[in-house]
């Protein structure tokens, strides 16, 4: 076990008041660069970064500091050391990619077209040289010396510069105050893209800001609900979101694009330093404060994700999104009662839609209070019926999951091939119907064939193989059954259950030495269970009965 390094809280605001004897003396710009060490690896980000910060202030020739403050600087979001330590790097001819980026958008929030010229040269190729197009745009719009659509009517592109060029087009064409070109522009996206809306948002929110609300009204056609809120918001003469009509403000959207594709692909390190960037970009704008507080949490910096998304402006479209993603940190921060409490307060409101009272039923379910789970999912499937509608199979899955945790194994039985009935090709309701009718001796040859569908479709599913392994068990087929469960554990080895099943099927078939080494193995995974550990223990003193 390693040493515990206990952290003073008060290093850090001792060195705060450090620098001048720091830049004095090589040997505390030493010792400000070791408490940074021990801070951050202590896990207290902020302070490592002060801490940093006073070690560059003291050796800003030192690449190893001037990266160390850079890194935790980005981490942290102090914008102001992430700068300092850029620049000491870029004189050292050792500055990152995404330093580049920084001092860009650094030069372009100040109006400094020659400066972010400069950083865009210097972008060619490296790993960001597909946005260089994008931002050359930018700065000749800013400059007003050369045509600021040209570098991007230059053909061909860069795949991915094209693929991100044309919401900035849009933006771009906003921002010259070329209406129909950029209502062209804002009419050719991709119906189907997810991002369309978002775009339309934005740009019916320059239009309102430039008093063309007729315009602005023609881009928000639509029954998608953010559609729909933004018409009213219009029409009441107020900006439905975010304007983006700057260079500024162009690159930090541009950033939290990336950073949320980046995200989906679980680049987690690389997503968080871009959507940071996007945050000094742009500071006030509420959909990249959602994409920092989505990175951060990914990135397991759950403290710090709890604080963006109580501190970051919210528009109402993002609410909803907002709402998901803390009760989802206080879930991972282990704060349940906290994540309940939340949900409920949710629920229980007026407007409440069915994704709270669903929320709610997962939050119960965590807690093993299965029956009022199951009351919140009905409640989200009577909201989804409203009008003649149908709720989707996985509430129905969850629905017969709480039932049949419950003890109520008939309304769970009816829910559970409901979502089963709804799509036929989900492998997780087949494996839930077909496991929990084996577990009741319910039609052993329809579980069998329910549970074979799913494993069919999903093979690599250690839950599912061992369900088909259980399922040759119970027939009878013990040769089988091994083979099958040997491959579940073998697939995830932590489960205790698989284990468990392993060695059952060993002692049936009378290999009473693997039968207890299974167990035992399974034993050790259930440690923090106390009724499967209790189950399993007997098996091991007194085998299967």
């Amino acid at each position: 076990m390693g040493r515990t390094i206990r952290i003073c809280s008060g290093a850090a605001l001792a060195l705060v008041a450090a620098p001048a004897a720091a830049q004095d003396s090589g040997g505390a710009a030493l010792d400000a660069y070791v408490q940074g060490r021990l801070l951050d690896a202590a896990g207290v980000s902020d302070q490592a970064a002060i801490a940093y910060g006073v070690a560059l202030t003291g050796a800003p020739a030192d690449q190893r500091v001037a990266m160390r403050a850079f890194n935790q600087a980005i981490e942290a979001g102090d914008r102001a050391l992430a700068l300092r330590a850029a620049r000491a790097l870029d004189a050292q001819q050792k500055l990152p990619g995404d330093g580049r980026l920084l001092l860009y958008i650094d030069a372009v929030s100040r109006n400094d077209w020659r400066s972010a010229g400069q950083q865009i040269d210097k972008m060619e190729g490296g790993n960001f040289d597909f946005l260089a197009p994008i931002f050359r745009s930018w700065v000749n719009a800013g400059a007003r010396q050369s045509d600021p659509l040209a570098p991007l009517n230059v053909r061909p592109l860069q795949a991915l510069t094209g693929a991100y060029s044309r919401e900035q087009r849009v933006y771009l064409l906003l921002g010259l105050k070329q209406i129909d070109d950029a209502k062209a522009a804002v009419q050719a996206l991709p119906v189907a893209d997810p991002r369309s809306s978002s775009i339309r948002i934005a740009a019916a929110a320059r239009l309102v800001a430039l008093k063309d609300r007729k315009t602005a009204l023609s881009l928000l056609g639509g029954d998608e609900t953010a559609l729909a809120n933004a018409r009213i918001e219009v029409e009441a003469g107020k900006l439905p979101g975010q304007p983006i009509a700057t260079a500024s403000g162009a690159a930090g959207i541009l950033m939290a694009r990336l950073a949320s594709d980046l995200l989906r692909d679980n680049a987690t390190a690389t997503a968080l330093r871009l959507a940071r960037l996007g945050s000094f970009a742009s500071p006030d704008n509420a959909e990249i404060g959602l994409v920092l507080a989505q990175s951060l949490s990914a990135a397991g910096k759950q403290q710090a994700a709890l604080a963006t998304v109580a501190l970051w402006p919210n528009e109402p479209r993002f609410s909803a999104a907002r709402l998901d993603l803390r009760y989802a940190i206080l879930q991972r921060l282990g704060q349940d009662d906290e994540a309940l409490a939340l949900a409920t307060s949710l629920a229980a409101a007026p407007e409440a839609s069915l994704f709270d009272h669903a929320r709610l039923g997962d939050a119960l379910a965590g807690r093993k209070k299965f029956a009022l789970a199951a009351s919140a999912y009905r409640r989200a499937i009577d909201l989804a019926e409203i009008g003649g509608g149908q709720a989707a199979w996985a509430l129905w899955l969850s629905y017969g999951g709480a039932l049949d945790s419950s003890g109520d194994w008939p309304k769970a039985k009816a829910a559970l091939q409901k979502a089963v009935a709804l799509d036929p090709e989900q492998p997780g309701s087949l494996n839930h119907l077909g496991y929990a009718m084996l577990e009741r001796g319910d039609s052993l040859d329809e579980a069998t064939r329910l549970i074979a569908k799913a494993s069919s479709l999903r093979p690599d599913d250690a839950a599912i193989t061992d369900s088909l392994g259980w399922a040759f068990f119970l027939r009878g087929q013990t040769t089988e059954s091994i083979a099958v469960l040997e491959r579940a554990v073998a697939a995830d080895p932590t489960v205790p259950e698989l284990g468990e099943h392993l060695g059952d099927a060993y002692w049936k078939a009378g290999r009473r030495i693997d039968a207890r080494y299974a167990w035992n193995a399974a034993l050790i995974q259930a440690r923090d269970d106390a009724i499967v550990s209790a189950r399993i223990k007997g098996k091991i003193s007194d085998g299967l009965k």
